[in-house]
């Protein structure tokens, strides 16, 4: 992965820096290189609270997207990072968002007791917002018990239409229809494998 030099026309200080790990899901790698890519970040933050005088909001917002984040947290370096980067995301003026497609993901992180599943479950009780779309009803235990819903919140999960979500923020509860311009939805649109056969 590092015998090279980086990539031409890399710029990790552009607004949209992503990496792309699906290659390394299951590979032991992964942890590998989430550790260069989290003390990269924590270096670059560290910097821009440096340059502050310390931890305060930045003059840009910076979002954590970890997507698929079921993967990368049975890798308990990783999860640890993940739960200092939630814990001191208003210091540095982060906003961690991470995305999984069922709640029972968190369970599959690792043993029933380990910590790599307590740290999952305690990134979900330190999330303000949480947005669900439509879960199956085989779903529906783990999410109302792990999401604190209401029978009625439960109710509508499967029932959702497509970008239609459940918003809890804090105590308050709203339903959000997801509206999307067509430049926005080529780039969301995962089905491309799909309507190509």
């Amino acid at each position: 992965m590092f015998d090279g030099p980086t990539t031409p026309g890399l710029d990790l200080s552009a607004p949209l820096v992503v990496l792309d790990l699906s290659a390394l899901y299951t590979s032991a790698a992964l942890g590998i290189l989430m550790a260069c890519a989290t003390a990269w970040l924590q270096a670059a933050l560290a910097r821009s609270s440096s340059a502050r005088g310390g931890p305060a909001p930045t003059s840009r917002h910076v979002f954590l997207v970890v997507d698929e984040s079921w993967a990368i947290l049975s890798n308990l370096g990783v999860a640890r990072w993940l739960q200092s980067s939630w814990k001191l995301s208003r210091a540095f003026g982060v906003s961690n968002v991470a995305v999984l497609h069922r709640v029972t993901d968190l369970h599959s992180v690792g043993a029933s007791d380990s910590e790599q599943v307590a740290l999952a479950k305690g990134h979900l009780a330190d999330s303000e917002t949480r947005v669900i779309y439509a879960q199956s009803p085989g779903e529906l235990a783990a999410a109302s018990d792990l999401l604190s819903l209401s029978s009625t919140e439960a109710g509508l999960l499967p029932q959702l239409r497509r970008g239609v979500a459940l918003w809890k923020v804090g105590q308050g509860s709203f339903l959000v229809q997801h509206r999307l311009s067509n430049q926005e939805r080529v780039l969301v649109n995962t089905d491309g494998a799909m309507a190509a056969r």
